[in-house]
């Protein structure tokens, strides 16, 4: 169902309405018409709910599988029926979809032995392919016009042209997947783990060391993104933001050279620098890189989403709670969300945790239509759940200050023990220490009885470890304070002071 959706979804938002009967658009007593209009109109989310409807009189098992294989082949037909050329793209867009689908062109002509048109259009095709660096796409027709100059025409200078091209494009292309490798093969293990991991630095160096010299040879763009964000995790994986800003100013200013718009690398390395302006407590430059990175990129995308992420985080370390609301309102409820890999929903679903807990506190308002269990929470994070030295010392935190404003002490004095072992086990570390010393000035409310004087006093030698080592300092990942530990722990004070 999941894959239907998506697909009506992204026909809808390329204005693609689908040819469902034959050639003709059908009409509403048609299953086919009726099952693509549920799904548009979000009637269904599940396969038992759609041929519920579809097949009210039952018996409808075999028949909805074939309906719904039906379906998607029509759909996934329409999706190729996009034409570019008139959509709201990018040049460096129009050109990825236009040069592809001339190629398939070039490919069926040859196919029907048209070979005449077929290499006009490989030749015009080939100029396209090189400006835009298509670096694949460029050796695959360097190698048919190496053929056909070879072998039909006879013509040695125009083969001997193709053939070099083909060669550089190979080496090239074979640089180009190393780097792609590399970094895929150093980002496998964060994305269901955020915790800091020294010896990915070192992997990060040797691998990057192994790259520059192909870095320093060709500029294309997927060696180019590649290559350096292998080179940034150097610094990402030991959460060193001081090194990164300068290093992402570096990258910027070569993707802002291309002769088109690279939105792609512009966006991701504005986003590392969108972090580290939050880290480094620089909001006035991290508001400014916020609303820049929003007004290049498409909403409902994946990189919108993790902008989204980084702008609330920005809101609600600048004090602006009803502006990050406003944020996460507009992520969760995009109708995208729900295709976001499951590591990113629970990302979201930990934001949401916080702030409900803002408005439980009087902080904001506009949540009163989505309803928060703390149980349902703690069920709907099981990938950050395991993630002891990353994520989970967020989900920790949010559920203890709830059950504290709830008042569940004997709950709380039962965890306190089982807090304690965590804390040295997974967070007495220097790259965790904020988190170390928060939970033990946490802990210290409920060992204090809710008695405000004898919780301050307990919890001062922790604070000051914590004043100590601000985030500016502290090279911690940057998801885990989504609020400031100095800013919730005044909140959690109110709360304990204003319920006496």
């Amino acid at each position: 169902m999941q894959e239907l959706k998506e697909l009506v979804y992204i026909l809808n938002q390329l204005q693609i309405r689908p040819v469902l009967m034959g050639n003709q658009r059908g009409d509403s007593s048609s299953k086919l018409v009726k099952f693509y209009e549920g799904i548009e109109k979000n009637r269904f989310d599940s396969d038992e709910k759609a041929e519920a409807y579809l097949y009210p009189e039952g018996q409808g098992t075999v028949n909805y599988r074939k309906l719904k294989s039906d379906l998607k082949d029509k759909l996934i037909a329409s999706v190729a029926s996009f034409n570019a050329k008139n959509a709201d793209l990018t040049d460096y867009q129009k050109a990825y979809y236009e040069c592809h689908r001339l190629w398939l062109v070039v490919k069926i002509l040859t196919g029907q032995n048209a070979n005449k048109a077929a290499m006009g259009l490989a030749v015009k095709l080939l100029k396209q392919t090189e400006r835009f660096e298509f670096t694949l796409l460029t050796m695959d027709i360097a190698s048919y016009l190496r053929f056909q100059y070879g072998l039909r025409e006879g013509n040695d200078k125009k083969y001997q042209e193709s053939h070099q091209l083909f060669e550089e494009s190979r080496r090239i292309y074979d640089a180009e997947c190393l780097a792609e490798e590399y970094y895929t093969r150093l980002m496998v293990r964060t994305v269901n783990n955020r915790s800091t991991k020294a010896d990915q630095a070192s992997l990060a160096v040797e691998y990057f060391n192994e790259m520059k010299p192909y870095l320093e040879k060709y500029t294309s763009f997927r060696l180019q993104m590649y290559g350096h964000l292998t080179g940034l995790m150097r610094y990402t994986s030991v959460n060193d933001y001081v090194s990164v800003l300068p290093y992402c100013d570096e990258v910027i200013r070569f993707f802002r050279s291309k002769p088109y718009e690279a939105r792609v690398p512009l966006q991701i390395f504005n986003y590392q620098k969108l972090i580290c302006h939050i880290q480094l407590r620089q909001f006035d430059e991290g508001a400014e890189v916020a609303e820049y990175c929003l007004g290049i990129m498409y909403e409902g995308t994946f990189n919108w989403f993790k902008y989204m992420e980084l702008y609330l985080q920005l809101s609600f370390h600048t004090g602006q709670y009803d502006k990050g609301a406003r944020l996460l309102l507009k992520a969760i409820e995009h109708p995208r969300f729900e295709f976001l890999p499951e590591h990113a929903k629970e990302t979201w679903r930990i934001y949401e945790a916080y702030t409900h807990y803002l408005a439980r506190v009087g902080k904001l308002a506009g949540l009163e239509k989505r309803a928060f269990k703390l149980a349902r929470f703690i069920n709907e994070t099981p990938i950050f759940s395991k993630d002891k030295g990353g994520m989970n010392i967020a989900i920790l935190i949010i559920r203890f200050v709830h059950l504290l404003l709830e008042k569940k002490l004997s709950q709380l004095l039962d965890e306190v023990e089982a807090v304690k072992q965590y804390s040295y086990r997974y967070l007495n570390h220097p790259d965790t220490i904020r988190s170390f010393n928060f939970f033990k000035m946490l802990m210290q409310i409920p060992i204090g009885r809710f008695e405000y004087d004898r919780i301050i006093s307990r919890a001062a030698p922790y604070l000051k470890v914590l004043e100590e080592n601000p985030l500016q300092v502290a090279n911690q990942i940057h998801e885990i304070e989504l609020i400031p530990y100095d800013t919730l722990w005044r909140i959690a004070l109110d709360q304990l002071c204003s319920s006496k």
